[in-house]
């Protein structure tokens, strides 16, 4: 419910204005505008993968979240909607909540009870220095069919994690020493965002996404991020995958390891072996993320920042060991994967489009190719 300052909130009596707006009205009227949150924890020895997000819509009035757990071959989600108010200092839906609890180093992450019988009370503990950056538009880059590109920003990370992940009346308790996960910011205008009738054509083609934390550096996505307090390494440093050699489940052609060549900014290459762990996959179409056929959730074809009606909390349980249902339920993927680089080994996760990686892995697209055991 608006309060009667309606559109102002609490921070417009703070002096950190930069549009003459009130604080909650965004500086562009594209509906695909958003603020999100991405979450992931991992932790093999107990066999449990979770990722949570929390999206924030401006222009379509919503905001919504949704927590994954990944145990015992069992893909569990929790859903929630609301009405995005004039309180954006509230990292809440639903049962699911987020904490700020110290900037760029702690946050807590809690979901409630609920019909999933999914909960968790973890603390998240970062590791990686979180650096700003535009991830496009501005008039710097371009789509490939001549578009500028959607202009989004924020940063990223890496980060231990303890606490709680109950599933199903199973408790299993994480902890720093074995527990490591990535997460971002990110803001801007997106495409997915309320669906297949706000979508900027696009090819049908996936990004291949590396989260990965070594002691010393990580990668992430197309940046390498460097120890929190590491000044001999200041900012982040840029990483371009020169070679993509990936391996396919022959069944789904689902994406299930491979080979990756990455060249540094002071042009070392670093190859890392990738082997994913059983079936450990979030699939983020639960999650609202689309697929690559303009598909939403398995069930209910939900986008983020829609709500098709009906109740404000949904989730489902699906079983992985069966490949007919990871079929069903892919197209935009989180994979926990065995990384290993130069004799170290970490957890890390492998993010795609299923099975959109292997067609162009099967095509030979400039820079992928299939990994021939």
């Amino acid at each position: 419910m608006a309060s009667e300052h309606s559109p102002l909130s609490g921070f417009d009596e703070y002096p950190i204005h930069q549009i003459p707006e009130p604080l909650r009205i965004v500086s562009t009227s594209d509906p695909r505008a958003y603020e999100r949150y991405w979450f992931t924890a991992a932790d093999p020895e107990q066999d449990v993968l979770v990722v949570v997000g929390f999206g924030f819509y401006p222009n379509l009035g919503t905001a919504d979240a949704f927590a994954i757990v990944v145990h015992e071959d069992t893909h569990t989600t929790v859903r929630a909607h609301r009405s995005l108010e004039d309180d954006r200092a509230e990292i809440a839906t639903g049962p699911l909540k987020g904490q700020v609890v110290e900037p760029f180093r702690e946050w807590r992450l809690t979901v409630d009870e609920n019909a999933q019988n999914l909960q968790l009370d973890l603390r998240w503990h970062d590791t990686k220095r979180a650096v700003f950056h535009r991830l496009g538009g501005g008039g710097m880059h371009t789509s490939e069919n001549g578009r500028p590109a959607l202009p989004t920003a924020g940063y990223e990370g890496f980060g231990r994690i303890e606490g709680d992940v109950t599933v199903r009346g199973k408790t299993l308790s994480l902890a720093t020493e074995r527990s490591m996960g990535s997460r971002d910011h990110h803001w801007g205008v997106r495409n997915g965002v309320g669906g297949p009738g706000h979508l900027q054509p696009q090819a049908r083609r996936t990004h291949l996404g590396q989260w990965v934390e070594f002691p010393d550096w990580s990668i992430w996505g197309w940046r390498c991020l460097r120890n929190i307090g590491d000044t001999a390494h200041p900012g982040a440093e840029m990483v371009t995958p020169i070679s993509n050699q990936m391996r396919f489940d022959p069944e789904t052609h689902h994406l299930t390891g491979g080979v990756i060549q990455n060249r540094f900014a002071d042009g070392t290459v670093r190859e890392i072996a990738y082997e994913q762990i059983g079936n450990r996959v979030a699939y983020l179409r639960c999650g609202m993320y689309m697929g690559p056929d303009q598909n939403g959730t398995p069930e209910e074809n939900w986008f983020q920042g829609t709500h098709g009606g009906g109740p404000m909390v949904t989730g489902e349980s699906y079983d992985l060991t069966d490949p007919g249902v990871r079929q069903r339920i892919a197209g935009f993927d989180d994979h926990l994967v065995l990384a290993t680089c130069n004799g170290e080994q970490t957890v890390g996760l492998l993010e795609c489009s299923n099975p959109v990686l292997y067609e162009m892995c099967r095509d030979r697209v400039p820079g992928f190719g299939l990994l021939e055991d």
